[in-house]
C-alpha cells in the first residue's frame, strides 16, 4: 500500500515538474528580446567608422553612412575630429544617416556661425539691433571673466545647437552611448593631442571643431582646447584603442594640384601638409578607406547646394567600394542579407521648447559689445555703422550706447539707460543727423534739402514682456535747414508760395507707444504679426504751439503673415498717420516714398513704386499686400503693392483719388544680409523706379 502511494506520488510530481519546465520554457521564449541581430556582439567582430574633419566638406560622411546602412554594416562605435566629430557624435547618440542629413539641411548656418540669438529670446530693441549689424564681438574688461575669448566666433549658437540635438547629460562616459564615441582636440597649453571620451558631449564636440582664431577655444580643466585636426584629423588609431576589430575610414580627397595659382590653394598645401601626413599614418589602422573627392569645395561652403553635392559624392565614393564593404561584412561574421535598425532616436523625439544649458553673456557686466554694419544701395551708395554698448553697474544694471553712422546720411547717437529690473529701463539719449535729400512732386525733383536734425529723449519707462514693448517719454527735436535748392516744381509753389522748410524749427513732445511683434524673421517672414500704436503731443514751450494748443500725432501700423504653403506667404499690411492741430510745421507733416521708413525724415513712411520722398496731406491711410515666394533655400521672389488715401480733413479722407504703387523684387538671404533689388511703378510718378540693396538695412 505504501509503495503504491509512493509510486503515484512520484508520477504526479513528474507530471508537475514537466508542466513547470514547459512554463519556464514559454516564459524564456516570450522574454527573449526581439532583435534582428544575427548574433551577439561577443559572437561577431566589432566594427568602427572613422570620420575626418574638413568643415563643410565633412558632410561627405553623411553620404558614406547612408550607403553603409544600405549594405547592412553593423556600426558599433564611431570616432571623429572637427566636423567629423559633429556627424559622428550625432550618429553615436542614435540618429541614422537620413536624420543627420535632415538636421544639417535644416540648419541656418549663417545664424549659427554669427552667434545670432534666437528672436524669441530677445527684446524688440535687441532684435532690431541684431538685424542691422553684420557682426558683433564681445569684449570683457576683466579678461578672466571671458570664458569665450580668443576667437572671431564665440560659438554660443554652435553649442546651443549641439545640445539641442544631442540631448545628453553634462557628465557622461561616451562609451555608454548607443554607439561608443570618441573625438580629438588639441590642448593649446601643451600643444598635445587630447582624447575626449567623457564629460559634456556637446562641449567636447565644440572643442574638437574650434578652428584656432576662428572659433573661441573651449576651456575644460586643465586644458584649453582647439580643433583636433591639427594633431589627429583622422583618428583611426583611437578606434583600435576602443576595441574595434574592423575599422572603416572615410576621408576627404582634395586630389592632386600642380597649379597653385590661388592663395587658398597655397595655404591648403602649406597648412594642411602635416594634417594629411598624420592622416596617412593612420591609414594603417583601417581595413577599408573610402576616399571622397572634394576638389572645388572648401571648409566654408555651408550652403545648401554644396552640402547636397558633397553628400552625393560621399554616397558615390562609398558605393564604388561596395564589393570590399560586403567582404568586410562577411569578415565581421554578419550574414549578407542582414539589415539592422540604425535609427535609435529620431527627430520626432526632439522637443523644440528645450534648448539645453547655454552660456548667457548677452548682458554680462563689465563688458562691451561692439558691432559693425556695412551696406550698399543705389540711392545712398556705401554706408557703414558702428555700435558699442558698455554693460556695467553694481546694485543697478546700466548701459551706455554709442552709435556712429557714416555715409550720405551721417548720424551720431549716445544713450544711457538704467535697468532697475529685468525687461524694464529708463534713461536719456541724444542723437544728431546730417541729411541731404531730394523732395519730389510727381516725377519731378522739386527741392534738394540739406539739414541738421537733433533729437533728445528722456525715457520715463520702457517695459518689455516677451513680444511686447511699452514706452513712455518726453522728447525734443530741432531742425536746421541750411541749404534748400528749389526747381520750377518747388514745394513752395504748391504751398502758397511760402517757404515751408523754415531755417530753424524745434518742438518738444510727450509721447507713448506700444509695439507687438511675433514675426519669426526680420526680412523674410514666414509667420507672425507685427503691430504698433503711437501718440505724441507737440509744443514749443511744453504747453502750447505758436500761442495756441499744441498739435498731435496718432499713428498705427499692422501686418500679419499668412502661410499659403511652406514656400508661399501672403502679408497684408495697413498703416496710418493722422496729424491734428493748426500751423503744422513741414518737418512734422506726412511723407511717403522709398523702400523703408525713416530714411528721409523720421516720420516718412515706405510706399511701393517710387524711391523718393513726397510731402503729402496731414491725414494718411495706407493699405498694402505682399506675396512672398521662396524659390529655393534662401532665394525669394516678392510682389507687393500699396494704396494710399489722403486729405487735410479726416471726414474727407476717402474723397480724393487714391495713390497706388506696385513693385516686384528678388532677394537672396545671405550671411551679410539681403542681396537683391526691385522694380516699381506708381501712378504718382508714372515712371519705373529701380532699387538695389546689398546688406542689412540701417
Amino acid at each position: 500500500m505504501y509503495l503504491c502511494r509512493k509510486k503515484n506520488l512520484l508520477i504526479h510530481m513528474k507530471r508537475e515538474f514537466s508542466f513547470l519546465l514547459l512554463i519556464i520554457a514559454a516564459i524564456a521564449i516570450v522574454a527573449q528580446p526581439v532583435t534582428n541581430e544575427p548574433a551577439s556582439k561577443a559572437e561577431r567582430k566589432k566594427v568602427a567608422v572613422v570620420v575626418c574633419g574638413g568643415g563643410a566638406m565633412g558632410t561627405i560622411h553623411i553620404g558614406a553612412l547612408k550607403v553603409l546602412e544600405e549594405a547592412g554594416i553593423p556600426i558599433d562605435m564611431v570616432t571623429g575630429t572637427s566636423m567629423g566629430s559633429i556627424i559622428g557624435g550625432m550618429y553615436a547618440v542614435g540618429y541614422d544617416a537620413s536624420d543627420i542629413e535632415d538636421i544639417v539641411n535644416s540648419m541656418d548656418w549663417g545664424d549659427i556661425l554669427r552667434d545670432r540669438l534666437s528672436m524669441r529670446n530677445q527684446t524688440l530693441e535687441e532684435r532690431e539691433k541684431q538685424n542691422i549689424y553684420l557682426f558683433d564681438y564681445r569684449l570683457f574688461l576683466d579678461k578672466s571673466q571671458d570664458t569665450l575669448a580668443g576667437g572671431f566666433i564665440r560659438g554660443i549658437n554652435v553649442e546651443k545647437t549641439l545640445r539641442h540635438y544631442l540631448r545628453q547629460p553634462e557628465n557622461i562616459d561616451f562609451k555608454s552611448l548607443p554607439r561608443p564615441f570618441g573625438c580629438i582636440a588639441t590642448d593649446l597649453v601643451t600643444d598635445s593631442e587630447v582624447v575626449l571620451d567623457h564629460g559634456s558631449l556637446a562641449r567636447s564636440i565644440r572643442a574638437s571643431m574650434a578652428v584656432p582664431g576662428v572659433f573661441a577655444p573651449v576651456r575644460m580643466d586643465p586644458y584649453i582646447l582647439v580643433d583636433g585636426g591639427t594633431k589627429n584629423n583622422f583618428p583611426a588609431d583611437l578606434a583600435r584603442k576602443m576595441g574595434a576589430d574592423i575599422v572603416i575610414g572615410v576621408r576627404t580627397d582634395l586630389g592632386l594640384n600642380d597649379k597653385y595659382y590661388s592663395t587658398s590653394d597655397i595655404l591648403e598645401r602649406s597648412v594642411g601638409a602635416d594634417i594629411h601626413n598624420r592622416s596617412d599614418e593612420n591609414d594603417k589602422y583601417c581595413d577599408l578607406i573610402i576616399r571622397v573627392p572634394v576638389r572645388g569645395y572648401s571648409a566654408a561652403h555651408f550652403y545648401n547646394s554644396a552640402i547636397k553635392e558633397l553628400i552625393r559624392r560621399g554616397e558615390e565614393a562609398t558605393r564604388a567600394q561596395m564589393d570590399s564593404i560586403m567582404i568586410l561584412k562577411e569578415k565581421a561574421g554578419v550574414p549578407a542579407d542582414y539589415r539592422p535598425n540604425y535609427s535609435i532616436i529620431s527627430l520626432s523625439d526632439i522637443d523644440n521648447t528645450q534648448a539645453g544649458k547655454l552660456v548667457n553673456e548677452e548682458n554680462a557686466k563689465n563688458s562691451i559689445k561692439a558691432s559693425v554694419g556695412l551696406r550698399y544701395d543705389n540711392e545712398e551708395l556705401v554706408a557703414a555703422q558702428i555700435g558699442a554698448t558698455y554693460y556695467f553697474g553694481n546694485k543697478l544694471d546700466k548701459t551706455l550706447d554709442l552709435t556712429l553712422r557714416l555715409g550720405k546720411r551721417t548720424m551720431g547717437k549716445l544713450a544711457f539707460n538704467v535697468i532697475p529690473k529685468p525687461h524694464s529701463k529708463f534713461g536719456l539719449s541724444y542723437e544728431i543727423w546730417h541729411e541731404n535729400i531730394d523732395m519730389y512732386v510727381g516725377k519731378y525733383r522739386s527741392d534738394n534739402i540739406k539739414f541738421v536734425y537733433q533729437k533728445a529723449n528722456a525715457t520715463l519707462l520702457s517695459f518689455d514682456a516677451l513680444n511686447l514693448n511699452f514706452d513712455l517719454g518726453i522728447g525734443w527735436e530741432h531742425y536746421r535747414h541750411y541749404d534748400v535748392l528749389s526747381s520750377d516744381y518747388s514745394l513752395d509753389y504748391y504751398w502758397n508760395h511760402e517757404s515751408i522748410f523754415k531755417p530753424y524749427e524745434y518742438y518738444f513732445n510727450y509721447h507713448a507707444s506700444a509695439r507687438y511683434n511675433t514675426e519669426d524673421h526680420w526680412y523674410f517672414t514666414r509667420r507672425g504679426m507685427r503691430a504698433e500704436v503711437q501718440y505724441a503731443y507737440y509744443t514749443d514751450n511744453f504747453a502750447q504751439w505758436k500761442g495756441h494748443a499744441g498739435f498731435s500725432e496718432v499713428a498705427a501700423r499692422w501686418r500679419v503673415t499668412v502661410p499659403l504653403s511652406s514656400t508661399t506667404h501672403l502679408q497684408p499690411t495697413a498703416y496710418t498717420r493722422l496729424m491734428f492741430g493748426k500751423d503744422l510745421p513741414a518737418t512734422a507733416m506726412n511723407m511717403i516714398g522709398g523702400n523703408r521708413g525713416g530714411i528721409y525724415y523720421a516720420q516718412q513712411l515706405p510706399f511701393s513704386g517710387f524711391g523718393h520722398c513726397h510731402l503729402i496731406d496731414s491725414k494718411l491711410l495706407v493699405a498694402g499686400l505682399r506675396l512672398q515666394q521662396r524659390l529655393f533655400k534662401e532665394h525669394y521672389l516678392m510682389v507687393k503693392g500699396h494704396v494710399a488715401m489722403h486729405d487735410e480733413k479726416l471726414d474727407e479722407l476717402f474723397d480724393n483719388k487714391a495713390i497706388w504703387g506696385a513693385q516686384v523684387a528678388y532677394y537672396y538671404n545671405s550671411i551679410v544680409g539681403p542681396l537683391g533689388g526691385s522694380l516699381g511703378w506708381s501712378d504718382l510718378t508714372k515712371q519705373v523706379s529701380i532699387y538695389i540693396n546689398l546688406g542689412f538695412e540701417f
